[in-house]
């Protein structure tokens, strides 16, 4: 991996400080990074994410359901965001479905959560998969998902629970795991890894 410090920002979407402080340290232990941490709830948050134009922008899982119109409207700035970026862009859980309603997905509820570490079918060949088996455990914690591939994207994993566990935009660096990677353990690795190629493909975005 490239030691070489990128300028990291994970947007943070829960409300909870101790989800994001995890979330934090998780993704500092994967990238072997600094990473920058910005609220949603960050006033101006369009223009200070776009002025910063970070190595690579995680968007942070979160407890709050995307379904709700109150939730669509608070977090219109990320929206614009994701709309806007050129550079790189990984959505995780919340931040996956977020980029699926901004390229026009539709969102179901499964009636349950689903948590715990699932098989993902790894769906074609992509250096994400770089170093990894054509099926991967990484672990899952979520009620929603997306129903369709938004427009513009390849769906690249799917598992008995998510039709769309992985997405990459076709012509931007923009990816989506509707999983958790930075929850990945010692006897689960496949989201460190995933992580770690998500890196490498953002530096030579």
């Amino acid at each position: 991996m490239n030691q070489k410090q990128l300028r990291l920002i994970l947007l943070n979407n829960y409300s909870s400080s101790e989800k994001t402080e995890v979330t934090l340290q998780s993704l500092g232990k994967s990238t072997g990074q600094k990473i920058e941490l910005v609220d949603y709830r960050t006033p101006s948050l369009y223009e200070k994410i776009m002025d910063r134009s970070p190595d690579l922008l995680f968007l942070s899982g979160s407890s709050h359901m995307l379904t709700r119109p109150e939730n669509q409207r608070n977090f219109e700035p990320e929206t614009r965001i994701i709309k806007d970026a050129e550079f790189p862009i990984l959505g995780i859980c919340y931040g996956h479905q977020l980029i699926g309603k901004t390229f026009g997905a539709r969102l179901s509820d499964l009636g349950r959560m689903c948590r715990g570490f699932e098989r993902v079918k790894v769906l074609g060949t992509h250096p994400l998969f770089d170093d990894l088996p054509y099926e991967i455990r990484v672990p899952e914690s979520h009620r929603q998902a997306l129903a369709s591939v938004p427009t513009g994207f390849e769906c690249l994993g799917e598992s008995a629970s998510s039709k769309v566990e992985i997405m990459v935009h076709k012509s931007r660096p923009v990816y989506g795991f509707q999983f958790h990677p930075e929850r990945a353990d010692e006897d689960h690795p496949d989201g460190r890894v995933l992580i770690q190629n998500v890196l490498k493909l953002a530096l030579e975005a």
